[in-house]
């Protein structure tokens, strides 16, 4: 889910286009830029090195990229709709949509994407290009979310919440599968890098806790708004909206974050 806008031919639920844009980008890089940024640094982001970014949404890790493979190097920011990608000296933005339109073969020293292919009914296949976009030595860090509303509330001033997100998750999967999501690709990707040859792959997880107006429930409260004549469809009621909505800015209220799965292979050399 970098979230990009749903143009023909291509599945994405969430859109760039919406007003409720920024506020879904900026809590999802609240949520997990800390622990994207701990992955690359393992991974070798080197000075001198060239990076790609893939649906790149607010454009909060390009921009750390840059700053890390420094004027010697070159990040290359991608999105299907790159408005929100914040402008940064060292990074050259890219409209690209990663299923359709061309990709260099062996070019990049590291490639990254965050919850987008999750939302791509062709991902293996892309998963197949950008390894072989990767430079002999190259790493592909691909991290996608397995949601888990019902179990997420920690704390709420009001206990109607417990079952609002538990129908929230029903419709939000319903929505998402719709459109060709598969909730479970987080789990699979291991076994889908190995497949293609990659080599120590490696996959770790992250979720933290959220209150009101931040994070996990920012997105709850954003998503639930955005998102909202698809949920009605899949079943959830007006007032379980406009209260997830409210409830989801509501500083006594605490979320758990969305869990990351965050899976590293590497190019043999």
């Amino acid at each position: 889910m970098s979230t990009v806008v749903r143009d023909p031919g291509t599945p994405y639920v969430f859109s760039n286009d919406r007003p409720t844009a920024r506020q879904l980008l900026d809590a999802l890089g609240q949520m997990h830029d800390p622990f994207t940024i701990r992955r690359l640094t393992e991974a070798g982001v080197a000075p001198g090195s060239r990076w790609l970014e893939i649906g790149a949404g607010a454009g909060t890790i390009a921009g750390w990229l840059a700053d890390q493979v420094g004027p010697d190097g070159e990040v290359i920011a991608t999105d299907v709709r790159p408005q929100h990608i914040r402008e940064h000296a060292g990074v050259t933005v890219i409209q690209h949509n990663i299923v359709s339109d061309p990709l260099p073969d062996g070019q990049f020293d590291g490639i990254h994407a965050r919850a987008v292919l999750q939302h791509l009914p062709e991902r293996l296949d892309v998963l197949a290009r950008l390894a072989g976009a990767l430079k002999p030595g190259g790493v592909l860090v691909i991290e996608e979310m397995e949601a888990g509303w019902s179990r997420s509330v920690l704390a709420t001033p009001d206990d109607r919440l417990h079952e609002i997100t538990a129908h929230y998750e029903t419709a939000l999967q319903q929505v998402l599968r719709t459109a060709g999501n598969d909730p479970t690709w987080c789990r699979g990707l291991f076994t889908a890098m190995e497949k293609l040859g990659l080599e120590e792959v490696d996959t770790q997880s992250w979720q933290g806790a959220w209150r009101g107006g931040t994070g996990a429930a920012l997105l709850a409260s954003a998503g639930s708004t955005e998102q909202r004549e698809r949920l009605l469809a899949a079943g959830m009621t007006a007032d379980e909206l406009d209260l997830l909505a409210t409830l989801g800015m509501d500083p006594r209220v605490v979320l758990r974050g969305i869990l990351l799965l965050s899976t590293v292979g590497r190019r043999p050399a």
